[in-house]
């Protein structure tokens, strides 16, 4: 996992409880801004990226749009305060997996796994 947010402390406090609760997700790398999180992504090539919606020189959509290029495999989760119906919808359609608000630690982890899960074990393997 790639965590992408300008805060230091966000940044420290997801990969911390991350690897305390044993979410299956190792943390392969950090990035402030949207240009470095594409940058890493490119090198890392992370499994799914937990990407800041606001950030200096480039937002998280803006980023996710340019990941999602580059590496359509990997799942990009929009982390923010900002989940007003508008911010999601353009997310989505950025090719962002899923928008979760920024709150409660053990929910973004619970829909992680969920998000996991569902790329592992889908639902119509058909389609």
């Amino acid at each position: 996992m790639l965590i992408v947010d300008d805060s230091a402390e966000v940044r420290d406090i997801v990969r911390t409880f991350l690897s305390r609760v044993n979410s299956g997700y190792t943390v392969c790398g950090e990035a402030s801004d949207g240009l470095q999180a594409i940058k890493q992504a490119e090198v890392l090539k992370p499994d799914l990226i937990l990407i800041d919606l606001r950030m200096p020189i480039m937002n998280g959509i803006e980023a996710a749009t340019v990941v999602k290029r580059m590496l359509p495999k990997t799942q990009v989760v929009l982390f923010t305060n900002y989940t007003e119906d508008i911010g999601t919808a353009l997310a989505l359609k950025s090719g962002v997996d899923l928008v979760l608000a920024k709150g409660s630690l053990s929910d973004m982890a619970q829909a992680l796994k969920t998000l996991t899960d569902h790329k592992l074990h889908p639902s119509n393997p058909a389609s």
